[in-house]
């Protein structure tokens, strides 16, 4: 994808987030998501963060938190989401071509909105159509050695995700396979996703609970 195609493509998925969380009642939005100890809202509120917060505020309080980036995403999270929905999700739609990434992390903003919006869709059991190059290109992304801080290299390392739904390879080694958005969801440790790929599962499980696995 090129850089106009990543601009629209991140934008029409903001709008269609932002769409989606005005949607939801105040119950779905309390569901807890996927992301360990965050609700629908918290993640909603996760995903204003780069229009909100600066580089050098970050680095403030990941120094103030004892250099813990967790605690201070987390801190900076809890503040963004305790806005209401309807201002999160127009800030969303205000800001849908908004290309603002973290440095040497361009793909990022899309990989965010794609993958934390599965994690606020599939507890609510609510299904969305990615397109398959968007999806692909957030994998060469995450895959191809420049997602560093994104994801721990360690978890894939050694394998190879072979999608079912389309024409895209990734990585090189045993074979996991399945559809292109479990395939990116399970790769960025979303469990839930495990069930719906085939291959070398077990590798990603055990290195999600700590374990190292070896590949030959």
């Amino acid at each position: 994808m090129n850089d106009e195609q990543i601009s629209a493509a991140l934008a029409d998925e903001r709008m269609a987030l932002a769409d989606l969380l005005e949607s939801l009642t105040p119950e779905q939005l309390r569901t807890w998501s996927l992301c360990a100890g965050w609700r629908v809202q918290d993640v909603a509120g996760h995903l204003t963060a780069l229009f909100n917060v600066s580089m050098v505020s970050i680095m403030t309080r990941v120094v103030r938190n004892g250099f813990s980036v967790t605690k201070a995403s987390q801190q900076i999270t809890t503040e963004l989401s305790a806005r209401p929905i309807a201002e999160i999700a127009q800030q969303l739609r205000d800001n849908a071509s908004n290309r603002k990434h973290p440095p040497t992390l361009p793909m990022a903003p899309l990989a965010d909105v794609i993958v934390h919006g599965e994690d606020i869709r599939r507890p609510l059991g609510i299904t969305r159509e990615i397109p398959f190059e968007r999806l692909s290109a957030v994998m060469d992304f995450i895959t191809g050695g420049r997602a560093i801080g994104f994801l721990p290299a360690s978890r894939i390392r050694g394998l190879r995700f072979t999608a079912t739904d389309g024409d895209g390879i990734w990585g090189s080694g045993q074979i996991v396979h399945g559809p292109a958005l479990s395939l990116l969801m399970g790769a960025m440790g979303r469990r839930v996703a495990f069930a719906e790929l085939g291959g070398s599962v077990e590798v990603l499980s055990e290195r999600l609970q700590g374990k190292v696995k070896k590949i030959e």
